[in-house]
């Protein structure tokens, strides 16, 4: 029994080289299609050459307080880091 075991394993991979070895040997590599062009002017702090992009750790209560307030008043998140950061450095 153990040496049809071993007949069958040896046929199946002689099998699969067969079949590799009758697949056509240069395949189409398809080229990914080329990015769309942006329709409008990159605008903002993340392409501004001016500013750089920070984080920190903060406990999640604080972040999501933040957040609701900010949401409620119309803020921005950098816009207030920056405001806080520039009083601290000037104090």
């Amino acid at each position: 029994m153990a040496k049809t075991k071993k007949k069958d394993t040896f046929d199946m991979f002689s099998n699969l080289a067969e079949s590799l070895d009758q697949e056509p040997e240069t395949k189409k590599v398809s080229e990914p299609p080329a990015p769309a062009q942006r329709k409008r002017k990159k605008t903002g702090k993340r392409s501004d050459p001016n500013y750089i992009q920070v984080g920190a750790y903060i406990p999640k209560t604080l972040n999501e307080d933040v957040k609701i307030k900010l949401v409620r008043h119309s803020g921005d998140f950098s816009d207030l880091i920056t405001e806080l950061l520039e009083q601290w450095v000037n104090d």
